[in-house]
């Protein structure tokens, strides 16, 4: 690619990133886009061939290098613990860390990335299920396999119901922390991004070492089980949205309603 077209592909994303996360997916349309990024409808057909593929393009831009990140602090963090279990906190911290830096660097991009979060906590996209999957498997197997070591003592069905609600905080947090000291009516005016790291963990880590609840206090999702060693089977059902971790609805045998499928 000439560094030319590359100079015209940079420039089409980089509108369509700022204009998904303004309006989200529907309401951009191609046009917007060209008018705005100074191209024609046949260069955006050239680089990325429809809209959904765009959309692709601007959410992956995001989550590869994110995923890169999760995945190098977290073989860093198996390293340090050599034989023992990794800890509760220094797992959440691999997972977060990458995803709040990015959030709260105060550049465009970092808004971008915000407001794509909010987006598509809202609206996800249907066709960018399979595109999400696949591409943070490997990682979301590693983070059960290591969360299910780490805290052998829990049943996977509880593992995934924690696991979820600890990842539906760690998302609003990063999708609104620009919001927390209106929202708290100005008791909450911290930006050191440490501090926020810091409450964050404690209150995920809270959540995933409570004590199992007792035998028939929750709904029971199924999970077949897997070779020795493998990730429980409800792996499969995680997904990953906008830098983030979201879950399908499981296979589930809910005693009083069905298992709720989250935003």
């Amino acid at each position: 690619m000439s560094p030319e077209s590359q100079a015209t592909r940079t420039r089409i994303i980089n509108t369509a990133e700022r204009l998904f996360g303004e309006q989200g997916f529907q309401r951009t349309s191609l046009r917007q886009v060209t008018d705005e990024a100074g191209v024609n409808l046949a260069a955006v057909n050239y680089h990325f061939g429809s809209k959904e593929n765009l959309y692709r393009a601007v959410l992956i831009r995001h989550v590869q290098p994110l995923n890169e990140e999760r995945m190098k602090l977290l073989t860093q963090a198996e390293q340090l613990s050599g034989e023992q279990p990794v800890p509760v906190r220094s797992v959440l911290e691999t997972f977060i860390r990458p995803l709040l830096r990015r959030a709260m660097d105060g550049s465009a991009k970092g808004l971008s990335l915000l407001k794509l979060i909010g987006r598509d906590m809202a609206a996800p996209q249907p066709f960018m299920i399979a595109e999400t999957a696949e591409e943070s498997e490997l990682l979301l197997r590693r983070y059960t396999t290591i969360l299910a070591q780490t805290l052998p003592g829990l049943p996977p069905p509880e593992l995934f119901w924690r696991m979820q609600f600890a990842v539906g905080g760690i998302l609003h947090a990063a999708a609104h922390q620009r919001d927390f000291e209106r929202a708290s009516g100005g008791l909450y005016q911290d930006n050191d991004r440490e501090c926020r790291l810091r409450r964050l963990v404690d209150f995920c880590a809270a959540g995933l070492e409570a004590p199992p609840p007792a035998p028939g206090e929750s709904a029971t999702v199924r999970s077949s089980a897997g070779p020795s060693g493998s990730a429980p089977a409800f792996v499969h059902t995680l997904l990953a949205q906008d830098g983030g971790i979201a879950f399908a609805e499981p296979v589930s045998e809910a005693r009083h309603s069905p298992v709720p499928t989250p935003p």
